[in-house]
């Protein structure tokens, strides 16, 4: 869904016409194109025209989240490519909503929004009526803005789905237990992060899953105390792109 036309459906069940609904924050012709799809626009100005005519982020965002997922999107979130997410950020392209949301989770951009909008994604991994896929994909928004003492809940929640046989929902779990264990170890929650390590090596044996499970052994070293197969599994992962998920060895 194209974020011109979301802002024309939402400015037309408001009632508004395009000068009362941008509010002044952009001007009404570069809104009219926006409207158009000839021209993008940024997340701030987004966020100010929503909050400004009182619509929630969720409530925006809602459609992207249930059916326009779209998996090269989120294969390349996976893979943390925010150059790649760019290419899908423009007027014509129907990802252009969920690749706005993803460029700024990943930038940490406007945090204090996104917190607004956690209690709503939380909303959508709560609904066990929508496709797994859009379950878990929420989680793993949800992974970046929920609070510590939040993760092991949403960890709960989403091992169910650990038995599929659908490779890219595990892929995403095995993600979204990689976020967690990397938050928990920048805070030295170590019981936490061997079991989401644990949790990582205990997914079934896939091959799309084989660095997820080399990063896990390399926390579970680390837990041990052998810098020395860390090191080494670090070599590996370094050169796989995977060394992002790793901290540093004092």
């Amino acid at each position: 869904m194209k974020i011109g036309t979301q802002l024309k459906n939402t400015r037309l069940l408001l009632g508004l016409t395009q000068e009362q609904f941008s509010a002044g924050i952009v001007t009404e012709s570069y809104y009219s194109r926006v409207e158009s799809n000839k021209n993008n626009i940024s997340m701030d100005s987004l966020l100010k025209i929503l909050n400004y005519n009182y619509v929630s982020l969720y409530d925006f965002f809602e459609p992207i989240l249930k059916t326009d997922i779209d998996y090269e999107i989120i294969l390349t979130f996976i893979n943390h490519d925010i150059k790649k997410i760019k290419s899908f950020d423009t007027p014509n392209n129907d990802g252009q909503t969920l690749a706005k949301l993803l460029q700024a989770i990943l930038k940490r951009e406007n945090l204090d929004d996104f917190k607004k909008f956690k209690s709503q994604v939380t909303k959508c991994v709560n609904e066990s009526a929508k496709d797994e896929t859009c379950i878990v994909f929420a989680s793993f928004i949800l992974v970046y803005l929920c609070d510590l003492n939040e993760l092991n809940s949403l960890i709960n929640k989403i091992t169910a789905y650990a038995s599929t046989d659908n490779g890219l929902i595990l892929r995403i779990l095995a993600h979204i237990e990689l976020v967690a264990l990397e938050r928990f170890y920048k805070v030295q929650e170590l019981e936490d992060v061997k079991k989401m390590a644990n949790l990582i090596q205990e997914l079934p044996n896939n091959s799309v899953l084989v660095l997820e499970k080399v990063v896990a052994k390399y926390y579970l070293a680390l837990l041990d105390k052998n810098i020395k197969d860390a090191n080494e599994i670090s070599k590996v992962l370094k050169i796989t792109g995977y060394d992002e998920y790793l901290p540093r060895i004092e």
